[in-house]
This record gives structure tokens, sequence and C-alpha cells, in this order.
């Protein structure tokens, strides 16, 4: 068998996960897991909103160490016990392999990758423990974002509501009940979701087509893998016509510890709302505030507090990976 440990706190990107296969750096907190139970929580009992979420810890092979479930979370905000949650998390995170690189592999002599990841989560595991806020703290407030949005974006907003965008938009139905099914949710992430695409590859923007946004993951880099895939800045020109011709919107961000990170958001004009689906956890229509988000720029982001100035719009012949 093998323990798969995954930090949970990416949203665009794929969270910083790895194994260890022969359990022997596993063994010095497996009994403390074991007889701690109320340091365990249900995957997906706790914060599930953007930001960090916990450190997941899945038992694969045909047996599970000792008195543990085949997956729990930990320092997510599920557990009975806290503090004991936190102390065992944090113990799993300092098992990160030094040479850990971006989607589960190895880059020797490269642990600047590994360095960061142990210190946002470890910050953020300890941050748990005195703020319940999960990051949004970091927000600014409604009124301070209002009187930062660019004028275009807010005659864009005024389309949207008055029902007279500059170029027209198809919409999928709210439909949770699809991408919340365990075998899409756990393999699709914000950007499948916000043009509608189902890969099961946590897909990246610009990946079909060669491109790979730099580490510095600012907006426009990552506008630029959009563009590549397909996408069009919103009127400039409009699609054509189509059935899946979807209105998206890009927020980037930085923990205080420097991980960076970018996520999307999709309007749905028969409700005039936007839906987002944070990582590999479930779809929604509200915010890091539980409002229903009626405008990207206004609503509670947590940290992914910088907007992409322009809207982008999807279409069929888009393609990602």
């Amino acid at each position: 068998m093998a323990v798969r440990i995954t930090i949970d706190m990416s949203s665009g990107r794929p969270n910083p996960w790895w194994e260890m296969g022969d359990l022997d750096r596993f063994q010095q907190v497996r009994e403390l897991l074991a007889r701690k139970p109320q340091a365990r929580g249900a995957v997906g009992s706790g914060y599930t909103g953007l930001g960090f979420r916990g450190v997941r810890v899945d038992c694969t092979g045909s047996d599970t160490p000792l008195g543990l479930p085949a997956s729990f979370e930990l320092a997510g905000g599920g557990a009975p016990d806290p503090v004991a949650s936190a102390e065992l998390a944090q113990a799993l995170v300092d098992t990160i392999p030094p040479d850990l690189a971006e989607g589960g592999g190895i880059t020797i002599g490269d642990t600047s990758y590994a360095d960061l990841v142990r210190e946002t989560a470890l910050e953020e595991i300890e941050r748990t423990l005195h703020d319940d806020s999960h990051g949004a703290s970091q927000e600014t407030s409604k009124a301070q974002r209002e009187a930062e949005l660019p004028d275009g974006w807010k005659e864009q907003m005024r389309a949207l509501a008055a029902r007279a965008p500059s170029c027209d938009i198809n919409s999928e139905p709210w439909s949770p009940y699809y991408w919340n099914h365990p075998a899409i949710q756990y393999h699709n992430n914000c950007y499948n979701y916000a043009v509608a695409q189902r890969t099961d590859t946590e897909a990246r923007p610009g990946r079909e087509h060669g491109y790979s946004i730099p580490g510095t993951i600012l907006g426009y880099q990552v506008a630029v893998g959009c563009y590549k895939d397909g996408l069009v800045q919103f009127g400039y020109p409009c699609q054509p016509p189509g059935t899946r011709r979807y209105l998206l919107a890009l927020a980037t961000g930085t923990s205080d510890q420097g991980y960076r990170d970018f996520h999307f958001y999709r309007y749905h004009p028969e409700g005039q709302f936007w839906s987002h689906k944070p990582a590999l956890n479930e779809a929604r229509f509200y915010d890091d505030s539980g409002q229903v988000i009626r405008d990207p720029a206004l609503c509670n982001r947590g940290r992914y507090t910088e907007l992409y100035p322009y809207l982008f719009q999807s279409h069929d012949s888009v393609r990602i990976s």
C-alpha cells in the first residue's frame, strides 16, 4: 500500500502532493493518527472555499494502516479536535520531499517549490488555530474594491445587468450534480468548470497548445494561455454563433509566503449570477462570505485579490487539456 499526502491549497494550479510508498516516514505519525481519531475530519467536511483547505491523507492499496480510514483530512476545519488535527498536519507537511516538483514529480537539486509549499502550509495550518476567516482578512473591503474598478469593467457589468452585453452569451444551466459527481469533481478544476469542458486532467490555460504559464503567474500570463486555447477578450471580437459561448472572469493572487495561483468564474445570464469551482472541490455560486456572486470584482475572493481587467468569452472551438 501507499499513503498519498495532498495539501489542498490551490485552485488553478495542481495541489502539492507526494507519496510515501514504504511507510517508513509515515511510521512516526501513524500511531498518533490512530490514537487520536478526533484529529481526523471527513474529506470536505471543513472549509472548502478559496485558499488553504487542509491536508488530505489517502491510503491506497489493498489494506490501510491500523485504525485509519481510507481517506481523511487534517487542519481543514472539520475535525472535532482542531489542535490535535493541526499538530498532525504539521507533522505530515514536514515529510514533504525536499526536491518535490509541481504536479507530484521530482526536480533533483531544486528545493524552491518544496520550501515554498512547506512554509505556506505550515503558516496556514497555524492560522487555522487562531483565525476562522480562512484568508478572507487578506481581502480589501467591498467599497475599496469598487473604487478601484476600471471603467471598462463597470460598463460591462452594467450591460450584463441590463441584459444588453456587447456579445451574445449562451448559458449552461446551473448543474452542480454533474460537476460535483465524484468521478468528475476530483479530476477537474476551476478552468475546466469555467469553460464547461471535462478533461479529467486539472486543465491549465495554454497547455493544450504548448504554452506554460510562468511561475510568476500574473494575470496577463494566464490570459496568454487562455487566448492560445481559443478564448477571446469579450467583445474584441465576439465569438461566432454556437451553443457554448460562455463568459469568464479571471483572478490571481498570492499567499503571505509568495505562493501564486489563479482562479476562474463563469457567468449565468439566466439568473444573473456567477459560479465557480475551487480546485477539486464542489462547484458553487457563492463567495467566501457565503453571498451569491453578482459581480466577481466585488465578491469575497479570499487571497485572489488581483482581478484581470478583461472578461473572456469561450466557445465550442476552445480546446483545453
